[in-house]
């Protein structure tokens, strides 16, 4: 037997089944899903994504803001308090250690965070 030469056959498109997981991609409704859809889905799917971690990115440098604007706050606070003449120098002395402490370790915060937020502000650009 000879085999006719010639164009190869046509190929057929791939049609969905009827539940098929991919028919949410099929964005004109006849059934195939085409290159051109798969990947505005897939462009779709990313920009998701992307939106979803500048969402979560975002969310993060503000609950930072807080902790440091409170950090701040507080430490203006207890030298407020101790500047004031409702505190004596006798409890000032004893609470000493605690509150060297205390500041120290309030302004690391505030640092920290004006330091994370440059780099990441440099690393963005």
């Amino acid at each position: 037997m000879e085999k006719k030469r010639g164009r190869p056959p046509k190929a057929q498109p791939k049609t969905l089944q009827a539940d098929s997981q991919f028919a949410q991609f099929d964005a004109d409704g006849d059934g195939v899903v085409s290159d051109a859809e798969l990947m505005a889905a897939e462009r779709a799917a990313e920009l998701k994504a992307k939106i979803e971690r500048w969402r979560n990115e975002d969310a993060l440098q503000d609950r930072q803001r807080l902790i440091a604007m409170v950090a701040m706050l507080s430490t203006i606070g207890v030298i407020g308090a101790l500047l004031s003449p409702y505190i004596s120098l006798e409890r000032m002395n004893a609470a000493q250690g605690f509150v060297n402490t205390f500041l120290v370790a309030q302004t690391g915060i505030v640092v920290g965070f004006m330091g994370a937020s440059a780099w990441s502000k440099k690393k963005a650009e």
